[in-house]
């Protein structure tokens, strides 16, 4: 397999075709790749729902579904668009309750807890991108900030393509056609 570059920073977006109920029609941001190590991100679409109570200074935090991995543990991330160079400031802390000074008042904006995470081993997730499970594409402003985390994967299919758009559109049961 040729080396693939790194990724870090980079949305994934499941195919229309994409089965597996962990990652049907996701969004994930991809916080560490490596193709020798492997990958790890958070999906950025699944609210669950809950949140986390205000903690000293903390805000309330919304709590999405990051993933299969470890699901009881919750982590906090900071994602934030930034204007200059145009890239997307990501930060992740440890633990479900940070000491107040661990967490800096100017990642407020963009935290969001994740019940687990996504992972993938070394070659994994370039193998499933050669298989057509993943699209690759560079991180949005919209994408980031996700004001419609419901409708932004068939947003994502309807600005793609005529035929993508189709698929998305397909029931998960044929018979409910």
């Amino acid at each position: 397999m040729n080396p693939v570059e790194n990724m870090t920073g980079s949305l994934l977006v499941a195919h229309p075709s994409l089965r597996d109920p962990n990652f049907r029609r996701t969004i994930l941001f991809l916080s560490h790749h490596n193709p020798e190590e492997g990958a790890s991100g958070f999906v950025l679409n699944r609210p669950l729902d809950e949140s986390l109570s205000p903690c000293g200074d903390l805000p309330e935090v919304d709590i999405y579904f990051g993933g299969p991995v470890e699901p009881s543990q919750i982590l906090l991330a900071s994602l934030q668009w930034r204007m200059s160079p145009t890239v997307v400031a990501f930060r992740t802390f440890a633990g479900l309750q940070p000491a107040e000074d661990s967490v800096d008042p100017e990642w407020y904006p963009g935290l969001r807890a994740f019940a687990g995470y996504s992972g993938w081993g070394r070659g994994q997730l370039e193998h499933e991108i050669a298989q057509s499970a993943w699209i690759v594409i560079p991180p949005t402003r919209e994408l980031i900030e996700m004001a419609d985390p419901a409708g932004a994967w068939k947003s994502i299919m309807r600005k793609s393509s005529p035929m993508m758009h189709l698929l998305s559109e397909a029931p998960d049961d044929p018979e409910q056609n």
